[in-house]
Parts: C-alpha cells; sequence; structure tokens
C-alpha cells in the first residue's frame, strides 16, 4: 500500500513540474508584453524637438511655429504683471524702472515684470526652451526652465490668422501662459513615393525601353518579325527550363541520401 501511494505521489510530482513551468513562462510572457505595451505607448507620444519651435511626432506630423520669430515680441497685462513673449529667439526687452535684466546681451525669450514687487523677472532664453507634447498629449507646449522658476506655455492650434498671449496664473516658482497661432497647428508630412515605388517604376521604365526599344531596334536592322523581334530571343525562350532545372538541382541538393536511394 505505501508502494502504490508513494508512486501515486511521484507521479503527480512529474506532472505538476510542467505545469509549474507553463505558468511561470506564461507569467515572464505577460510581463514582457505589457512593458512592450507601455513602452510603445510612451515614445508613441513623445515629440522630439529638432529646433527652437519645431517639434517632431513619430508618425512624421510635427509642429512648426518658426515663423513667429520674424513677428514682434508678444505681451499681455494683468491687474499685478505683465509679460513679454519672443518665441524661437531672443531680442533685448525692457520693461519696468529695470532696463538691464531682460535686455542685457542678446537678450531673453520670455520677461515679466511683477507690478506689486516692482521687479523684472527673466524667466528664459530660447536655450533653456523645450518643446514637447503636453501631459494630455492634446496640444505642444514651452517648457522653460530658469533658475528655480519653470514658465508653461500652452500653443494652442487656430483657424484664424492671428497669434495672441496671454497670462493664465503664476506663483513665486511658477509662470503659466496661453499661446494661440495658427502656426501651432499640426502638419501633415509632405507624400512622396516611396523607395519600393521608385524601384518598381524603374523596373518597369527599362523594362519597356528594354523590349520595346529592341524589338524595333531588331525589326528595323535585321528585319525581324514575331518572336523574332524579342531581344535575347533564345535566352527568354529557355528561361522557364533554366528555372524549373535549378529548382531540382536546390531540392535535390538539399534532400537527405537514403539507403533506398542509394
Amino acid at each position: 500500500m505505501s508502494l502504490r501511494y508513494a508512486r501515486v505521489r511521484s507521479d503527480r510530482q512529474t506532472k505538476t513540474k510542467p505545469r509549474r513551468k507553463m505558468c511561470s513562462r506564461s507569467a515572464i510572457f505577460i510581463a514582457l508584453a505589457l512593458f512592450v505595451i507601455l513602452f510603445c505607448d510612451s515614445t508613441s507620444s513623445e515629440c522630439t524637438q529638432v529646433g527652437p519651435c519645431t517639434c517632431l511626432l513619430p508618425d512624421g506630423q510635427y509642429y512648426n511655429l518658426t515663423a513667429l520669430a520674424k513677428e514682434k515680441p508678444l505681451n499681455d497685462t494683468s491687474p499685478t504683471s505683465t509679460a513679454i513673449f519672443h518665441p524661437c529667439t531672443n531680442v533685448p526687452m525692457t520693461m519696468g524702472p529695470d532696463s538691464t535684466t531682460c535686455a542685457s546681451g542678446s537678450g531673453v525669450s520670455l520677461c515679466a515684470y511683477n507690478k506689486e514687487a516692482n521687479k523684472t523677472l527673466n524667466l528664459g532664453t530660447v536655450e533653456e526652451t523645450r518643446m514637447k507634447l503636453s501631459s494630455t498629449n492634446k496640444f505642444p507646449i514651452f517648457e522653460i526652465h530658469h533658475g528655480n522658476v519653470t514658465s508653461f506655455i500652452n500653443i494652442v492650434c487656430v483657424n484664424y490668422n492671428e497669434t495672441s498671449f496671454r497670462i493664465e496664473s503664476f506663483n513665486a516658482k511658477e509662470y503659466f501662459f496661453h499661446l494661440s497661432s495658427p502656426y501651432a497647428c499640426k502638419i501633415e508630412p509632405q507624400k512622396g513615393l516611396s523607395t519600393g515605388s521608385v524601384l518598381v517604376i524603374l523596373f518597369f521604365t527599362f523594362a519597356g525601353i528594354y523590349f520595346i526599344g529592341g524589338a524595333i531596334a531588331l525589326k528595323t536592322l535585321r528585319g525581324a518579325t514575331g518572336w523574332e523581334m524579342l531581344p535575347n530571343h533564345d535566352f527568354w525562350c529557355e528561361l522557364p527550363s533554366l528555372v524549373r532545372d535549378g529548382i531540382v538541382f536546390t531540392f535535390n541538393c538539399c534532400r537527405a541520401d537514403s539507403y533506398e536511394r542509394i
């Protein structure tokens, strides 16, 4: 009785081992699948900055606000502050009693004046500006880090030909702005012929020149008629048999010799 019980127990243990291996493999596969899904989702929502005001999406679409660099600085005034913003390039700006904070050197891209504190603030330059997608991935934003202050500028596409800039809110560490412009709209990439399409077109073009030009030349120079007008007539007639012989030779080489064949 004890021997039978031991055999049954050993049989159960041997059956459960493959199940455990299968479960562990399934768990690893599920974990890898989740990692790939999360990784693809995060990379698909990224916008790679290729210029001060240019952001490229993975699907080829992009945002380009470079045209704003040629326009005058944008400004807005609230009861407690005034802000001037010049996207894409730095320009000297003079605000309030302080004429050096935002005007020295090549200037800045974003400057603010706090009326209550009577203080001019340099909020950042183009070199400190990062263009990326918002947390909802619905529109791009400018994120400017200067010292211990971070400014966020929401970029919104509009259908009318007017760019506007306004102050939304701010505190000691963060400033929030809103930029509306027709240049903020997503741009579709120019669709052209792919490499495969170009190769197919070239193939048929050269094939047409070869067969049609050759037929005309043979007809004119040799007076050929019918199948004789085909360039390299003998080669094209023997091509099917050559292909067949090549296939037979390939399969015969890959087939292992057996005792019956010997």
